[in-house]
């Protein structure tokens, strides 16, 4: 090969390495290189702006991929007395069970739960998670949140059809013992018991929205407390200040005195609470804890019911059996959200374990009560860079 066709080889070379370095350099200073790299440097500034670094200091490696185990667990029960009275009733008083006073009531009791792994990338505490079933329970479950120091807010929708659950039809037993007593003409007590409530006969749809506002973010930081995104070098605490509006369905298939009955509560809560960060070692430990109870301002409830084939009704039994439910009115209630962590961080990796308690209730002053409670934990592994 002649020295002036190498000299040419070696210039259209060295021009194409030229151009290739070019080429990846100016992916970061133009177009979605240069949008990514400026997302990137406003996120990396926006985890320290406002904090007190004598307090609050972000990883010096603030991107995370984990590996995370995730539980759900639902539970929803529901009482009532039935208001049937003797004379609501066809049948003999004196063959009347002697305990029946005992038995004028109906409750259920049931639960869900999911469990599942998620693979996940933290990027400068924002997170994306891809969601590994194990075992699903829930027919359909969403949700979306903004989880920051300063101010967070999430929604949540669940729809739940295979709820496992026991059913105290301690009435409709006591009225089953009656009966015999009228054709034994005896006066035998009512001997009553829990049952499994058969799957298909429960659902139950629940819906919230909330927001929170932490006031001493500048020295206390959930982001550390709950997640490890930020370290907490010295413990702090702060005021929240939280709200809520919540609405659950419960559906009942041929449980009660109709075919198909449904119980819908909305609710509107508010309400202060406190958290506390306790930092060991400039915050190699985060141990974190708070809670937020909240009154609820707005606590309604609806009954509607659906009979598609006819059956025979005794006109007052009907009347008073859902009274306990449709007239009564709403009593001062407490709700609560709260929430237990710890972050532990060792090298460049971190382990994290995050508690959350959530319980709705309500109550009305002819003693309906339901009990809406949902917990969750998660225990992530992450590795950052």
């Amino acid at each position: 090969m002649s020295r002036s066709r190498t000299i040419v080889l070696i210039l259209a070379f060295s021009s194409f390495l030229y151009a290739s370095a070019q080429e990846k350099r100016s992916f970061w200073d133009h177009g979605i290189g240069k949008f990514l790299k400026s997302a990137d440097d406003m996120l990396d500034r926006w985890q320290e702006e406002g904090v007190d670094t004598n307090y609050i200091r972000k990883p010096k490696l603030s991107r995370m991929v984990y590996l995370g185990y995730y539980g759900y667990f639902q539970q929803h029960d529901m009482t009532f007395p039935v208001l049937v009275n003797n004379a609501d009733i066809p049948l003999d008083g004196q063959y009347m069970p002697p305990n029946m006073s005992e038995k004028k009531y109906m409750a259920t009791d049931m639960h869900t739960y999911q469990t599942e792994f998620e693979l996940g990338i933290d990027w400068r505490g924002i997170s994306l998670e891809l969601p590994i079933p194990i075992r699903n329970r829930y027919s359909m479950s969403f949700g979306l949140a903004k989880n920051g120091s300063v101010w967070g807010a999430r929604i949540r929708y669940k729809s739940l059809k295979n709820m496992e659950g026991v059913l105290d039809d301690a009435f409709n037993q006591g009225m089953s013992q009656w009966k015999r007593n009228v054709d034994n003409q005896t006066n035998d007590p009512a001997v009553t018991s829990e049952s499994t409530i058969p799957a298909g006969k429960m659902d139950l749809k629940i819906f919230y929205v909330e927001g929170y506002y932490v006031f001493n973010h500048k020295k206390f930081s959930l982001a550390a407390g709950a997640y490890g995104d930020m370290v907490q070098k010295r413990s702090a605490g702060s005021l929240f200040v939280m709200g809520n509006y919540y609405q659950s369905t419960f559906g009942a298939n041929t449980l009660f005195n109709h075919e198909r009955d449904e119980f819908r509560n909305w609710k509107l809560s508010f309400g202060p609470g406190y958290g506390y960060n306790w930092s060991i070692n400039e915050g190699k430990v985060c141990i974190h804890m708070s809670v937020i109870p909240m009154i609820s301002i707005f606590n309604h409830l609806v009954h509607k019911y659906d009979d598609s084939s006819e059956r025979l009704r005794w006109s007052n039994y009907d009347t008073h059996y859902y009274d306990a439910v449709d007239n009564g009115k709403s009593r001062f209630v407490f709700n609560y959200f709260g929430r237990f962590a710890v972050s532990y961080s060792f090298d460049r990796f971190l382990l994290n374990f995050l508690f959350n308690y959530r319980q709705y209730l309500y109550r009305n002053n002819a003693d309906t009560e339901i009990n809406n409670r949902d917990f969750d934990a998660q225990v992530n592994i992450g590795m950052r860079f």
